[in-house]
């Protein structure tokens, strides 16, 4: 599906980016809506209780399912409509294109698990920086309603528990979330500034501030930037999300292996690494992004950071 021929159509990168922030706040609302009268219907009770209905850990599955339906619907709608506004093939719009060699999706996996020594390391950043007893108390409440929601939501006794984890946590949010930070924001934002490095370092702060996370906004900044030079580099949105996904479901796998030990859950679920590993990873992670970079025969960046 191409809008190519019907000018009519297409919009100006200022344009699109309006458009993709006023369908983020109606599908977001929209998304919310569906998903709580769902949960409202299925348990009989009111919109207000419906938050405390999905925190009990016996309501896990729906609360995945939920969270699932929800993330779908909140960013695929803004990102379907940034494609169909640009010129050319929809699914080409959103990143769908073609993975240029077997070589690329090596380095991108390497690319995941230093990414996750990096976030780790900025985690452990984090905790260094000075900040004010009401703000801490502030972060620590934001941090303690995540843990709750995530331990409520991963409530795993088997196999087809983790199964169902890893789709409803790790491969689900891993492709709607590159699709709507990456194939839409980043692209945009792109073609809005034609600085990509720009529009890396813009994506990767909203993509972070989304998970509305004091100590994890660090680790989360960095890991977006990676995500952002994978998806320029390459310009295959099939590849950000293996590094997400892979991303999240070391997480999932790693709770599942501590499962009954309420200790290393919270362990787990901090990600904290020495401070000296920042070094290492970031070193590593340059390299191998140079490697990816190398492999697709990419110029842009340093053209764009000489301008």
């Amino acid at each position: 599906m191409s809008n190519t021929n019907r000018s009519l159509l297409y919009m100006r990168p200022g344009m699109r980016l309006a458009i993709f922030l006023g369908v983020t706040g109606i599908s977001m609302i929209l998304g919310a809506f569906i998903t709580f009268s769902i949960v409202a219907g299925y348990f009989h009770v009111g919109f207000a209780d419906t938050q405390r209905v999905l925190l009990q850990p016996e309501n896990a599955h729906i609360a995945l399912f939920s969270n699932a339906l929800a993330s779908i619907i909140a960013f695929l709608v803004p990102s379907f409509a940034v494609a169909y506004f640009s010129k050319g093939a929809i699914v080409q719009n959103m990143g769908f294109n073609k993975v240029q060699s077997a070589k690329q999706i090596r380095w991108v996996i390497l690319l995941s698990f230093t990414g996750l020594l990096l976030s780790g390391a900025l985690s452990s950043v984090t905790e260094l920086i000075p900040i004010t007893a009401s703000f801490k108390a502030w972060a620590d409440g934001l941090e303690a309603s995540y843990k709750k929601a995530i331990t409520a939501m991963t409530q795993m006794h088997s196999i087809g528990d983790l199964i169902w984890n890893l789709v409803a946590v790790a491969f689900i949010p891993a492709v709607v979330e590159e699709l709507f930070f990456r194939g839409a924001l980043q692209k945009t934002l792109k073609d809005w500034s034609g600085k990509p490095v720009v529009a890396i370092v813009v994506t990767a702060v909203v993509f972070s501030a989304f998970h509305f996370s004091y100590f994890g906004f660090l680790s989360r900044l960095g890991l977006g930037i990676v995500l952002g030079f994978i998806f320029e580099y390459t310009g295959s949105i099939w590849l950000s999300i293996i590094m997400h996904c892979i991303n999240n479901g070391v997480a999932i796998l790693a709770l599942y292996g501590v499962r009954n030990d309420p200790a290393k859950v919270d362990k787990v679920m901090e990600g904290n690494v020495p401070l000296y590993w920042l070094f290492i990873a970031v070193a590593l992670v340059t390299y191998l992004l140079f490697r990816l970079k190398k492999e697709t025969n990419y110029a842009r960046l340093e053209n764009d950071l000489l301008e």
